[in-house]
């Protein structure tokens, strides 16, 4: 599970590979796209171009190439001989050759062999072409060799490819004949139909998928410094995807959570802030509230001692036949009420009563005139309820305070 996971992250799920060869000395392009779904293989399109500019339109950035250089810069030999050394049929094949200056590689059968070879400065050329095109070759093949993976599967004896066809008996090689016609064959296997163009680049694809070949390719460091690159490159690509993803994912949470956290501090300011609303209104209420019973206390202070003076002065000298209803002190001018001062008739003493004896009334009123603190008396009203009995009322206009 481990290593498809890693293998899915590096190379994904579609394999491509390209066939350079040439028509009328002109370079010409094959190419193919797999799709690997579970356990099968598909094929999900083939293509064909001029150039490597066009190759963009097929292959996308970054997704693994297996190219197969099939053009004149190539040479294929036959070589019928028991040996099975790959040096030692390569020397019978190009006797003359220096051999650190060529690719090459060996189909090895079991009296037949077929070794092709490309000079090593053409070939990295060609593949720094590639790169600077976008193209992530990551292995590639000389000539028509990749066809010895299907000649098994292939009921026909003889195997017709971009530039060649291939004759074989009991399921090996036993020629390959150049052949430039435009003729196209459709070869039928495995529930898969491919044509003359489709048949290496078929198989160059599945050797990426299977990671396995029928021949032997001698190319030095070469192919593993190409499929290291690769690698490097994609898991830099991952980790930049995967980095990013997960430092997207973190910015939406932290959002989400700042958010969330954002509106509870806005629901706690707006509480503090109604809380301190509140809390001044009452602060200055209290405010009112002690200045106002600082008042009342300070009149009831004052007033207390006075208050009680004129009521015994009043009481002392009360007549027996008087009965007293009312002994209002500093009476109030106006209703209470909310936020309204509060406005007192000072120095003013409201008195109220019946008398059984009518000149009594009038006698104690005179009584009251000559005390030094009542400035004068005003009668308000005095009415007979009998003939021998009356009602009254009067007000005293108290001396003002400040002179006694």
């Amino acid at each position: 599970m481990k290593d498809k996971l890693i293998s899915y992250l590096t190379f994904g799920n579609h394999f491509y590979s390209v066939e350079q060869t040439q028509q009328n000395g002109e370079p010409l392009y094959y190419g193919i796209t797999l799709k690997k779904k579970k356990n099968q293989v598909e094929v999900e399109h083939s293509f064909q171009f001029n150039n490597l500019t066009e190759s963009t339109k097929y292959i996308p950035k970054n997704k693994p190439v297996f190219l197969i250089i099939n053009n004149e810069n190539i040479i294929t030999k036959k070589i019928e001989n028991s040996e099975l050394d790959t040096l030692k049929l390569t020397h019978l094949a190009f006797p003359n050759i220096k051999i650190e200056d060529f690719y090459y590689e060996i189909l090895k059968q079991e009296n037949v062999h077929y070794i092709a070879i490309c000079r090593k400065t053409y070939l990295d050329e060609l593949l720094n072409d590639y790169r600077s095109h976008h193209i992530s070759i990551i292995d590639f093949s000389l000539g028509n060799l990749m066809i010895a993976s299907l000649v098994h599967l292939i009921s026909e004896d003889k195997i017709h490819t971009s530039n060649a066809i291939i004759s074989k008996e009991n399921n090996q090689i036993v020629n390959i004949l150049a052949d430039h016609s435009s003729n196209k064959t459709t070869y039928n296997f495995n529930n898969t139909s491919l044509n003359t163009t489709e048949l290496l680049n078929f198989s160059s694809a599945l050797s990426l998928i299977t990671k396995t070949k029928a021949i032997e390719s001698l190319f030095g460091d070469i192919q593993n410094d190409l499929q290291r690159d690769f690698k490097e490159k994609t898991f830099f690509i991952q980790f930049i995807k995967i980095g990013l993803s997960a430092l997207f994912a973190a910015l939406l949470i932290n959002f989400f959570v700042f958010n969330n956290y954002y509106e509870k501090v806005n629901t706690l300011k707006e509480t503090t802030q109604v809380l301190n609303t509140s809390k001044n209104k009452v602060i200055r209420l209290n405010e009112n509230v002690q200045k106002i019973q600082k008042v009342v206390e300070d009149v009831l202070k004052s007033n207390a001692s006075k208050s009680s003076f004129y009521a015994n002065e009043l009481i002392s000298s009360l007549p027996e036949s008087i009965i007293l209803s009312k002994l209002n002190y500093q009476p109030l001018l106006k209703k209470i009420k909310a936020n309204k001062s509060i406005i007192n008739d000072t120095n003013i003493i409201i008195i109220s009563g019946a008398s059984s004896e009518r000149v009594v009334v009038s006698e104690w009123i005179s009584q009251l005139e000559i005390k030094h603190w009542i400035h004068k008396i005003e009668i308000i009203n005095f009415e007979d309820t009998t003939t021998s009995s009356s009602l009254f009322s009067f007000k005293i206009y108290i001396e003002n305070e400040t002179k006694n």
